[in-house]
């Protein structure tokens, strides 16, 4: 029996959530991983990708990057078994940090505090076990895992003037502490940026706008489908006939979806296959990929078809991360693809 197999069988009913907790998500705002060596995946994404550097936490081997979207589009903690501890002493991270490269968690965009509240509160009722709550300097955030034992992050931003406190500095110092939800008056204003100032590394290959939007793999779609529906508030956009695969997305409908679940029919890890990161146009994919080309940077995957175009390199640690510009939407396309090659032609 395959794994997904395995995983399929042990799950005879899907988990219900009851009230339904429904984050107000807007959109994917941040991939925040774990990389094996902080200045190796720094180079790749600020010097490759093109993100600028935003601050570190050097005392627990942190760093972040962003183009302006959001305060970071890529959270880069280097691996290591010993527990974060945040500016109040307290203990951060419990049984996720890991000694391994790979996802610590996404961060999903919501609208504003007081919507982040509500739901955490309607969580609360319904019997989510909640990972921990955070108050990161720049925004309030849960954390809780999916069916299939992935972390996600619901956040609300606490100013929109993030680069006051991200502001390029080598050493932030720490800036996480523990955060008590019901505590104050949650606020209704929204912080997220409506015109962002993209801001580009001069020099670098690649000049992205944004993370945008990410692939999954999932033990079985209707076994995780109320996670992302009930709890997380995503739209479906398409769900394959075969239950193989699903598009959703959240209020900000910025690109034709925000993540796309592909059903673990390869044996491949569940959970974070990639991260995508959106392109101006199709100008910019090409001088991007010559850009490369004149580096000596070797491209893994390229996708050119009526759907997107875009191209997928590998950081240090071999995670994928995807360039691309949005064609004309063909959801149920992806039936035709090999199997093995769904996550990448998502």
């Amino acid at each position: 029996m395959s794994v997904a197999e395995d995983v399929r069988a042990r799950a005879k009913i899907a988990p219900k959530y009851e009230p339904a907790v429904k984050f107000s998500t807007r959109r994917p705002g941040h991939a925040n991983i774990f990389i094996s060596d902080l200045d190796k995946a720094y180079a790749f994404y600020n010097g490759v990708c093109g993100f600028e550097g935003v601050g570190f936490e050097r005392s627990i081997k942190a760093g972040f990057v962003s183009n302006g979207n959001t305060h970071h589009d890529f959270g880069l903690v280097q691996a290591s078994f010993q527990p974060r501890i945040g500016k109040d002493g307290k203990q951060q991270s419990i049984n996720n940090y890991v000694g391994k490269p790979g996802l610590n968690h996404i961060g999903w965009e919501t609208v504003n505090q007081k919507e982040l509240v509500a739901a955490y509160n309607r969580g609360v009722k319904a019997g989510v076990e909640f990972k921990q709550v955070l108050h990161h300097g720049g925004s309030w955030a849960i954390y809780l895992y999916d069916p299939d034992g992935t972390v996600h992050e619901f956040y609300a931003d606490t100013t929109k003037d993030w680069r006051q406190y991200l502001s390029g500095a080598h050493d932030l110092g720490l800036i996480t502490s523990q955060w008590n939800p019901n505590v104050g008056t949650p606020i209704e204003d929204h912080n997220w940026i409506d015109d962002p100032e993209y801001r580009h590394v001069e020099g670098a290959p690649i000049r992205p706008l944004r993370v945008a939007r990410t692939v999954f793999m999932v033990s079985d779609v209707d076994y995780v489908m109320p996670f992302y529906r009930d709890v997380a508030g995503l739209e479906l956009v398409y769900a394959a006939p075969d239950k193989s695969y699903a598009y959703l997305r959240g209020s900000a409908k910025q690109t034709s979806f925000d993540i796309c679940l592909v059903r673990n029919d390869v044996d491949a890890d569940l959970g974070y296959h990639h991260i995508a990161c959106e392109m101006p146009n199709e100008k910019a994919i090409a001088e991007a990929e010559a850009n490369l080309a004149k580096a000596g940077i070797p491209i893994l995957q390229k996708v050119d078809d009526s759907r997107k175009r875009s191209f997928f390199l590998e950081d240090p640690d071999k995670l994928k991360v995807e360039f691309f510009v949005d064609r004309k939407p063909d959801f149920a396309a992806l039936a035709k693809v090999k199997t093995d090659l769904r996550p990448l032609f998502a």
